[in-house]
């Protein structure tokens, strides 16, 4: 299903000066949202407890492994540039929140987040870190690993939500809304670096590359069927938008509920009746 993320952005050469104390507190703060991203893999138990089909809970139980050696491989990074974590922002804290409603946990985090997420890993930490630097070629392998694993999450998810939106055909408009609010935060969250902007070689790129990730995305989304071809007028954004908060309030009272036990005959290809 997926076509990949398309072509990256063009920082046009400019990289992070490690050595700088400036640069170091940026590349701190951007590590430290994609390491706070990573710990939320925690939520693959719930997710696996909840799992449709055993494809799902497959899934599950890999990406569950996957996120953990993230885990270590983003502290490995840490420690080679002798940096610290910082907590994380609290946009990211809202974008990676568990959902217990299946459809919603799917296209929120799996599709839309960790789409964005390889973009920020692949387009940005992979072009700008300095390849002068000893230290980043070890940093930029453990990278790659993340990234390849990152892919495989978003093409599952770019399955599943096509499959979800097949059999549930009503959740496009409140699916498209809430796309429409997550692209609103991408300002929020670079808002914290928009004062260091002004003639730094890389965060002078920082409108353009927010706007590459949000094109990518919406790409993403017309591919699997949540946003129009033609963007709507105002008031049917508005609607949308209305109907998506309407199904995320709701869903915050979902409750996850084992699948697996009762439909495992079917999935492993036994006839029942």
């Amino acid at each position: 299903m997926s076509e990949g993320r398309g072509t990256g952005y063009d920082f046009g050469g400019a990289v992070f000066d490690l050595a700088a104390p400036r640069d170091r507190e940026i590349v701190r703060f951007v590590l430290s949202q994609a390491l706070f991203g990573e710990a939320t893999g925690v939520y693959c138990g719930r997710s696996l407890y909840a799992a449709r089909s055993l494809e799902a809970a497959e899934f599950y139980v890999r990406q569950a492994r996957q996120e953990l050696a993230h885990l270590r491989l983003f502290a490995d990074i840490f420690r080679a540039l002798d940096m610290t974590p910082l907590p994380a922002h609290w946009v990211i804290r809202l974008l990676s929140s568990h959902n217990d409603y299946y459809p919603l946990k799917v296209f929120l985090e799996h599709a839309v987040g960790e789409g964005m997420v390889l973009d920020v890993f692949k387009d940005l930490l992979l072009e700008t870190l300095p390849d002068s630097d000893p230290r980043v070629l070890a940093i930029k392998k453990k990278l790659r690993v993340v990234c390849n694993d990152e892919t495989e999450h978003v093409a599952w998810g770019e399955r599943e939500t096509t499959r979800i939106l097949e059999e549930k055909p009503f959740l496009k408009t409140p699916f498209y809304g809430l796309f429409e609010l997550e692209m609103a935060t991408l300002p929020l969250l670079v808002k914290v670096l928009r004062k260091q902007a002004a003639g730094h070689p890389v965060l002078s790129h920082l409108d353009g590359f927010v706007e590459h990730v949000r094109r990518h995305a919406e790409e993403q989304g017309r591919r699997v069927g949540f946003v129009p071809l033609t963007r709507p007028g105002p008031a049917k954004r508005a609607q949308a938008i209305a109907l998506g908060l309407g199904l995320y309030a709701r869903s915050r009272f979902s409750r996850s509920r084992s699948r697996l036990e009762k439909i495992y005959l079917n999935e492993l290809g036994f006839e029942t009746r």
